[in-house]
């Protein structure tokens, strides 16, 4: 295929796809060599050109900052559900112990009153008389 019929080929733009940002960089691209091989200016094109590759990598930086936000989220989420987790661990095991100290020290209390009233039964009744023997 020569230049010329390429040429022709290009400046049908009816079956050219510009669906994506790199396919419309490859039809300016192919447009700048035409207006070179014209010898028509090319400073607009060069413009675009310019502007779209831009936009190309704008693009990418940008979804590359959104994927390392949303992971830092996430990482902070589960930062958080991990810490109100340990909280109520701590939190539970507390009120145990406290629950625990309770009923020992009623239980002890019990004891302890029990205690205190066989002590006052043994003060209350006389102690066993012991026959003397002559």
């Amino acid at each position: 295929m020569s230049e010329q019929q390429q040429i022709k080929l290009w400046d049908d733009w009816d079956d050219i796809n510009l669906s994506t940002p790199e396919r419309r960089i490859e039809r300016l691209e192919i447009l700048l060599c035409q207006k070179v091989h014209k010898g028509e200016d090319i400073s607009e094109c060069l413009q675009v050109l310019e502007y779209l590759k831009n936009c190309t990598t704008h693009q990418k930086l940008e979804s590359v900052f959104f994927r390392r936000v949303h992971s830092k989220m996430t990482f902070n989420s589960w930062q958080i559900i991990g810490q109100a987790t340990l909280i109520s661990l701590v939190a539970i095991s507390c009120c145990f112990a406290m629950y625990k100290i309770a009923t020992s020290s009623i239980i002890s209390s019990n004891s302890l009153s029990e205690l205190y009233l066989g002590k006052q039964l043994l003060k209350t009744t006389p102690p066993h008389s012991k026959k003397h023997h002559r």
